[in-house]
């Protein structure tokens, strides 16, 4: 049986059935990310300056990274045009040219998604953020994995209900300890010396602990039923394991629900004995954010005690007083907003320690004009401190690394307990970064599956073309339709959240 309208088109439409059909699924994408910009839209207007998290500048997110946007602007616009003259290219029945031109847009595809790797690269493991408990922000650059709390184990106690404990990821590269396990107060020492063999040790009694529950269970219900005394169910679920040597533990503070100087709770029961090493996080800072800090109370924050640099502190202010200078230029006689008072222009700068950049040439500017606004809540400066500290008892540092960091990469120590949130540039620092990484991964998805389609097209499209080359260039058409659509919500997405 022939399928009608395959390659001519209805009478009535003027469409043939794919064209059809590709219509009617780009009207239900429209609808999935025309969602997607409106949960961004109506984010966007509802934040309150001051008061929530402030949504980002899109300039200020990517920096160096809007030129790679818009570069692969410019690579879909010319993938676009390619897939048109691919089109074209068969209705003229010249194969090989309609080759060169579906070749060149599954690269242009290639170099998009090169490109974007790039860049999700440089957000999820080379920029980072800490917010402090007074909401103060440091961007920068999380040094050697210091986010993780560095923790001396000598003792692990877990229960065998639950899965695979989660420390084993945090154990690190290293070699795995020699463990002495034991299950309850009864059972025998087990010698423990890889991964694997703990794995195969977990799984064994976790299974003979759940038969045995099992049994407990069956056995309490037995002695209700019966009318007596039921004696309840008791069954050690509990086992110790007992190191050779003190081994080290990185522990991520996103698997466990406490720690202390003497031990780790992880959230799966597991419970980690030993001595704390640090908990300082390591920083590389780039910009101060203190746009969710009240302006009197800026010269007082706990950041400046923990960046521990007069000079970088005056650097600061003296770039707000002279930016509060062009505002009030700007306004003339009208009273500058509320928005723009506590918004980025007064309150995110850029800093730099060690050399201190652009700054020291404004240090010298905190008396001038605008300067009743810098100085608001102010009082007398700490002297300047050498920026880069000691850092004993991070093994994770190296005394010769931290004495080889030049000028423009001093480091500071950040106390945990001063820390209230702290990340990469990930879907978790933020509404903005969740909006940013559904979006523009959800065009990816698009972008690869599309590239595959019309790659799938060109290089077993031969036998179509031989037998009804028509029917290839109606296949090529529907593709083309759907990456012009993937061409045209970039052309949206790029200026939403580069520019804006």
């Amino acid at each position: 049986m022939e399928i009608p309208y395959e390659v001519t088109p209805r009478r009535d439409t003027g469409l043939y059935n794919a064209k059809l059909g590709i219509w009617l699924f780009l009207a239900s994408e429209v609808m999935l990310f025309g969602g997607l910009f409106s949960a961004y839209v109506f984010l966007r207007v509802g934040v309150k300056e001051g008061f929530d998290n402030p949504w980002p500048w899109g300039l200020n997110v990517h920096k160096d990274f809007v030129w790679i946007g818009f570069i692969n602007t410019l690579v879909l616009i010319a993938s676009s045009v390619g897939v048109v003259f691919a089109w074209v290219a068969l209705k003229e029945r010249n194969w090989r040219k309609y080759q060169v031109y579906m070749y060149s847009v599954v690269a242009c595809a290639v170099v998009f998604m090169v490109l974007k790797s790039i860049e999700y690269n440089s957000k999820l493991n080379h920029h980072h953020g800490i917010k402090l408990i007074d909401n103060s922000v440091m961007e920068g650059h999380i040094v050697d994995g210091t986010d993780r709390v560095r923790f001396e184990a000598d003792t692990i106690n877990l229960s065998l209900q639950g899965g695979v404990p989660g420390f084993l990821k945090d154990l690190g590269d290293g070699d795995f300890p020699v463990l002495t396990a034991k299950v309850g107060e009864d059972g025998e020492p087990t010698e423990i010396t890889s991964a694997s063999a703990f794995k195969k040790w977990f799984h064994k009694h976790h299974r003979d602990v759940s038969k045995e529950l099992v049994s407990e269970r069956t056995r309490y219900r037995a002695e209700l039923k019966e009318g007596g005394a039921a004696t309840p169910v008791s069954v050690d679920t509990s086992a110790v394991l007992t190191a050779a040597e003190p081994f080290r533990l990185n522990a991520n503070s996103r698997r466990f629900v406490s720690y202390s100087d003497t031990n780790v709770n992880y959230k799966d029961g597991a419970k980690i004995g030993g001595k704390i090493i640090s908990d300082d996080v390591l920083f590389e800072i780039h910009e101060v954010d203190m746009q969710l800090v009240l302006p009197q109370n800026q010269r007082e924050s706990i950041l400046w005690d923990i960046v521990n640099d007069d000079q970088v502190k005056q650097g600061f202010f003296a770039e707000q007083s002279k930016r509060y200078t062009e505002l009030k230029d700007y306004y003339e006689d009208k009273p500058i907003p509320e928005k723009m008072l506590r918004g980025h222009v007064l309150n995110l700068h850029n800093v730099h320690l060690g050399g201190h950049g652009d700054h020291g040439d404004h240090a010298d500017h905190g008396d001038e004009d605008g300067g009743d606004h810098a100085k608001d809540g102010g009082h007398e400066e700490h002297s300047r401190h050498e920026a880069n500290k000691d850092y004993d008892g991070l093994e994770s540092v190296r005394a010769e690394e931290v004495e080889s960091q030049s000028e423009d990469e001093v480091l500071i120590s950040v106390p945990r307990d001063q820390i209230k949130f702290m990340g990469n540039h990930g879907p978790r620092y933020g509404n903005y970064y969740a909006l940013y990484f559904t979006m523009t991964a959800l065009h990816g998805l698009h972008v690869v599956g599309g590239a595959l389609v019309l790659l799938f097209l060109v290089v077993f499209g031969k036998k179509l073309y031989l037998k009804n080359p028509e029917h290839l260039a109606n296949r090529v058409e529907v593709g083309g339709l759907f990456w012009h659509f993937v061409d045209l919500v970039w052309i949206f997405l790029f200026p939403l959240m580069y520019l804006l």
